[in-house]
């Protein structure tokens, strides 16, 4: 499979099939995600890798406590599930909040390979052009992420960016220091379905040209 291809094919993937990831496939991606490009070369990032069941399954009831809990952003969340005719029209933030009630996290249990980016802030090259030069490892680390998606894909894979988590609890069950940041996980497996396109808005409308 060709870049462009692996671009336009992949997808954000929920059910996957019931089999294990070759390690070396596991490798693979890994290795494309370390060479993932960052401000002088600093690489700030590392990967814990989730393969045993019941890791899975812990990460699965952090989630769902968060979920219930509401202590995770939901701002700009997608799934929208009708309201019965007899509920009053909420507002958007509760609407937000009602929807993501509905949204099963199942498939956290399910995935065979989770794969947790690390970012390392103290590594991050500082700009005399920017008061907070913190966070330019997090943009280093969405290259991992895109790398590792990509890498899937062209794998024969399905993955999915997982960022709806609460930080503290997920932290401390993964031995994360207090001067590391969890940017996502990224589930990685067999894809059981392939989605849709989502398709993307026309292209010239996000082009501005300077000739």
């Amino acid at each position: 499979m060709d870049l462009e291809e692996a671009i336009r094919n992949r997808r954000s993937h929920r059910l996957f099939k019931n089999a294990p990831v070759e390690r070396e496939k596991i490798d693979a991606i890994l290795d494309a995600a370390h060479w993932a490009p960052s401000p002088a070369n600093t690489q700030p990032w590392e990967f814990i890798v989730i393969r045993r069941r019941d890791a899975r399954r812990r990460l699965f009831e952090f989630s769902e406590e968060a979920k219930r809990s509401g202590r995770i952003e939901v701002r700009g969340f997608s799934y929208v599930r009708p309201l019965p005719e007899t509920v009053a029209e909420p507002s958007s933030e509760e609407s937000e909040r009602l929807a993501l009630q509905h949204y099963s996290l199942s498939f956290l249990k399910n995935v065979p390979v989770i794969i947790a980016i690390v970012g390392l802030p103290l590594t991050s090259v500082r700009s005399a052009s920017y008061q907070e030069t913190r966070d330019s490892y997090k943009y280093s680390c969405g290259a991992v992420i895109q790398n590792i998606l990509l890498t899937a894909e062209s794998l024969g894979l399905g993955s999915l960016w997982f960022t709806l988590f609460d930080q503290k609890p997920v932290r401390q069950f993964l031995r994360i220091g207090n001067s590391k940041h969890l940017v996502a996980m990224v589930l990685v497996g067999y894809a059981a379905i392939s989605p849709p396109s989502p398709g993307r808005l026309p292209l010239k409308e996000k082009i501005t040209w300077i000739d």
